[in-house]
């Protein structure tokens, strides 16, 4: 019986898009390192860097994902959300997302999207 109750949460992970990432950066990202135009997107300002992005965001930020991502929130706080639901963040954390659709990251916040190219 327990083994049925545990199928949904096991399926629920399994197909999740998603996933805090219990490690840190394997890299250091400065805003340094990404061009600005100048222009707010979103009412964010948005930094580039290849297909990197460097997001100051003062509220919401809407993203599409395609491929793997790891996004990391450099400060401030808020949650994600996207077609699976919501995961808070807080300054530090880190993201897995593969294939995520679209989604955004919702709060007052500083954070990272580091693309993988494809293989």
């Amino acid at each position: 019986m327990h083994f049925i109750a545990f199928c949904p949460t096991l399926l629920y992970n399994i197909i999740m898009n998603i996933v805090k990432n219990a490690g840190t950066a394997r890299e250091e990202v400065k805003k340094e390192q990404f061009a600005f135009s100048g222009k707010k997107v979103q009412g964010a300002d948005v930094g580039k860097r290849g297909r990197d992005l460097y997001v100051l965001s003062p509220s919401r930020f809407k993203l599409r994902g395609e491929g793997k991502e790891e996004i990391f929130v450099l400060s401030g706080g808020g949650f994600i959300k996207w077609k699976r639901g919501e995961i808070p963040f807080a300054a530090g954390d880190s993201f897995l997302a593969d294939d995520a659709g679209e989604y955004e990251l919702n709060g007052n916040c500083v954070f990272a999207v580091l693309r993988q190219d494809a293989e």
